[in-house]
């Protein structure tokens, strides 16, 4: 009965089919990419018992937000806490260069690590003994994977690697390859006790990432209780030792001290801090995307709605015929919620395919792997059958109800006009849809003004054709000469030897005085750059006042460059002149002040900085780069002949690099997904909801022929009459556009509060998005409404 009715309505069905099929497709992809972000690190099987130490820290007034812990912290709670069970740190280590042959690899996914790690995570060993694998001097765990890369086979235990050139490291296990939904990854992981910072005994340096393992059934809040006891114990001395203050004394002044426990599993949605191992996910976004899929489905389930009672006139006399024949009010629900259920399987097997086939693109635009097979299991699949049969049910109960609320002699004469708030209830549903739409376009429209005002912003430096090469392993006379030769090319303008880039990087900073102050209040947190003297030359930064370091200028090394933030945070209005200094003598003279340009996201305010002549790198030592402003048309041609002279000067080593604009755009890599994404979804709930208006168009357009035609037999003309059709169709739109107009402000308004210099919500945004609705509106009813508006008045008046 229901496939048959279905077949004598295929314009409907195919309509209602569409849209639905359209929105489970959205649903399904949001679903997988949910699914994925909420599954990171449950591999590990103790998992519910491990524990991140966080550390916030506000000292001089002045606050840090990190993932890192003081690097005796780990030890100290195990041994003075007994409901830790056990504890591990993890770092960061530079990437390196790798060989077992001649061939030097770079690795990026390299970290170091304390000998309990494989206590605490879950890290199949394959080879080697993993209580000693960290616990031998120059020693390596790799991989599975990087074990076939560089020996061809997974049996690559005491085999021997070459780290940058130098470094010679036996293999001491191989595990299996860490899960892609880990909040690290890792192929190489190095003991940390042979690293200098491993040796720092201060309770005042965080480095590394602490984890404790905690004992069954432990409360991790009562841990957290007595971690008061553990500053008092440790900080407070350390406290006096290096800042001739106490903890009381410090806290007084407003600073605060404050360790707690992150569970593993929240780490990658949930932390954001300094110090993070690699970039985490979003929270945020994971509650955006779920609502999106929400509004598009529920925008299709309205469509569904809004046909089904729209086509009560064509299924009046139907329903009461059968009534009149014995059917009962049980017995039509059943049938037109079968109905319902049917097209909701059918639109859910369009949906997969539809999956199937644009997966490979979404993760391509979102740089995940998402898999289909995982709908394909059988935990899976009774999930989604079962979310099919509620769609159907959700989207067919009220027509269903409707229908059969229909009188048999009112029914067969085809006489509905009575029924109450039908139209009423279609124009609402018409309201909802437009307003989830209108809200998207909003935010769609707000997102990318915001990024092209990230792209067009004033940095304070130039970014363009800046080429980076990655040069920690070259020895320090190569890279000077190198930098000499490649300055003789004419489309190469400048060039400067750094360990500190203007775009998102591991950094390192001090507390600094002013001149005469040795009170904490004073101190300034300062970002540290040691540079050349052609850095502010190459990135074309502005000099404010003062001057910059000059070539070959010994006692320039005793001075320092910093930037407007640094100053205006000193209280200094007329720098120049004056000193710096750190506690225990250090003490620095600034010579210029430059304009402040932005070194991280622009989510992030400008600190402050300063620029030091480093002596080392001036001698070509000790950098992690290279960085050349070019000036060509022909930038294939340049990087070839730069290749070339690279090898000829540095054999063996790899000619690595990078343009700085690439790494700027890497920086708002997730902004940039977002914006494609927003894109797309609310272009996807755009058409279903005028899939859903177009076919209320039709079937409005189909009820009010005879009405038509009696207005054009008294002299109408066309475009009177699809003003009074399309009319009926604006009145909800603009409704919708009053709705959504002030909730998207809102919405949009606090995403954009997560950036520190961001755009402001202008007028003109609304205006806009309500012209695109009630354009989009418009040209979704107006073929039919022209439509009808030509057909012939006599034909139009012809009895049925």
């Amino acid at each position: 009965m229901a496939r048959r009715s279905l077949g004598q309505n295929k314009w409907y069905s195919a309509i209602t089919i569409i849209g639905l099929a359209m929105a489970l497709t959205v649903v399904l992809i949001i679903g997988l990419y949910i699914n994925n972000e909420l599954s990171f690190d449950r591999f590990n099987q103790k998992a519910d018992r491990i524990y991140r130490v966080n550390s916030d820290i506000s000292f001089s007034l002045q606050g840090l937000q990190t993932a890192a812990a003081p690097t005796p912290l780990g030890a100290t709670l195990k041994r003075d806490i007994p409901e830790v069970e056990e504890a591990v740190r993890l770092g960061i280590y530079q990437s390196c260069l790798v060989r077992s042959t001649r061939e030097n690899i770079r690795e990026q996914a390299v970290l170091l690590a304390d000998s309990t790690l494989f206590n605490v995570f879950t890290l199949p060993v394959l080879a080697g003994n993993p209580k000693m694998a960290l616990a031998q001097p120059n020693s390596v765990i790799i991989t599975e994977r990087m074990a076939k890369k560089y020996f061809g086979t997974a049996k690559a235990l005491n085999k021997v690697l070459i780290f940058n050139n130098q470094e010679s490291k036996q293999v001491s296990a191989i595990t299996k390859d860490i899960p892609v939904r880990s909040h690290f990854q890792v192929d190489f992981i190095l003991p940390l006790w042979e690293t200098k910072n491993a040796k720092v005994d201060k309770g005042g340096n965080h480095i590394f990432n602490t984890y404790i393992l905690l004992r069954p059934g432990t409360n991790p809040r009562a841990v957290e209780a007595k971690f008061e006891t553990i500053l008092q114990t440790y900080m407070d001395p350390a406290l006096r030792r290096f800042f001739n203050t106490s903890l009381a004394e410090a806290r007084k002044k407003g600073n605060y001290f404050r360790y707690s426990l992150m569970p593993l599993t929240d780490i990658h949605l949930h932390s954001t801090r300094a110090g993070e191992l690699t970039p985490n996910g979003s929270i945020e976004y994971v509650y955006i995307f779920t609502g999106i899929g929400l509004f598009i489905l529920l925008i299709a389930v309205v469509n569904f709605i809004n046909l089904t009672t729209a086509r009560s006139i064509k299924r009046a006399r139907e329903i009461g015929v059968r009534k009149v024949l014995g059917s009962n009010r049980k017995g039509l629900i059943s049938q037109f919620l079968s109905e319902s259920v049917l097209i909701a399987f059918i639109s859910m097997l369009g949906a997969l395919v539809m999956v199937l086939a644009l997966l490979p693109l979404f993760n391509t635009l979102t740089a995940e792997s998402l898999s289909i097979s995982e709908l394909l299991n059988i935990p899976s699949a009774i999930g989604l059958l079962s979310f099919t049969a509620l769609i159907g049910i959700m989207a067919g109960i009220y027509p269903a109800f409707y229908l059969s609320s229909f009188q048999p002699a009112t029914a067969i004469k085809g006489i509905l006009g009575s029924l109450p708030n039908g139209q009423n209830l279609r124009s609402s549903l018409v309201v909802f849809q437009f307003a989830m739409s209108v809200l998207l376009i909003i935010g769609t429209l707000l997102i990318n003004q915001q990024m092209h005002f990230i792209q067009r912003k004033n940095l304070g430096f130039e970014k363009e054709q800046i080429l980076i090469l990655k040069t920690t392993e070259v020895p320090d006379h190569q890279l000077r000469t190198f930098k000499e030769i490649a300055l003789q090319n004419s489309k190469v303008k400048a060039a400067t030897i750094s360990s500190f880039l203007p775009v998102t990087s591991k950094r390192s900073g001090d507390y600094w005085y002013p001149q005469g102050q040795t009170d904490q209040k004073y101190s300034v947190i300062m970002q540290e750059w040691e540079v050349d003297d052609d850095y502010l030359a190459t990135y074309k930064m502005k000099l404010l006042q003062g001057r910059y370091f000059i070539k070959g200028q010994v006692t320039d090394s005793a001075r320092v460059v910093i930037n407007k933030s640094a100053a205006k945070q000193l209280g200094y209005k007329q720098p120049v002149g004056k000193t710096i200094h750190k506690q225990g003598g250090e003490q620095l003279t600034i010579i210029g002040v430059v304009k402040d340009f932005h070194y991280e996201s622009l989510r992030t305010k400008i600190e402050p900085l300063c620029f030091m002549l480093d002596t080392d790198i001036v001698a070509g030592r000790n950098s992690d780069a290279l960085s050349l402003r070019l000036e060509t048309e022909d930038m294939v041609s340049l990087l070839s002949a730069l290749e070339s002279k690279w090898k000829k000067i540095s054999p063996g080593q790899p000619f690595e690099y990078s343009f700085l604009n690439e790494s700027f755009d890497d920086m708002y890599r997730t902004e940039h997904r977002v914006q494609v994404l927003f894109t797309v979804f609310t272009t996807i709930a755009i058409l279903i909801s005028c899939l859903g208006l177009f076919g209320l168009a039709t079937f409005t357009a189909e009820q009010r022929t005879k009405e038509i035609g009696v207005r054009k037999v008294l002299g109408a003309s066309v475009a009177s009459i699809v003003t009074l059709l399309s009319r009926d169709f604006l009145k909800p739109v603009l409704y919708a556009i009053l709705i959504a107009s002030p909730i998207a402000w809102y919405m949009m308004n606090r995403w954009l509060e997560d950036f520190s210099y961001r755009i402001n919500i202008e007028w003109w945004v609304f205006v806009l998005a309500a012209g695109l609705a009630v354009g989009i509106a418009l040209i979704t009813v107006s073929f039919q409404s022209i439509k009808a508006a030509l057909m012939n008045p006599v034909r139009s008046l012809k009895s049925d």
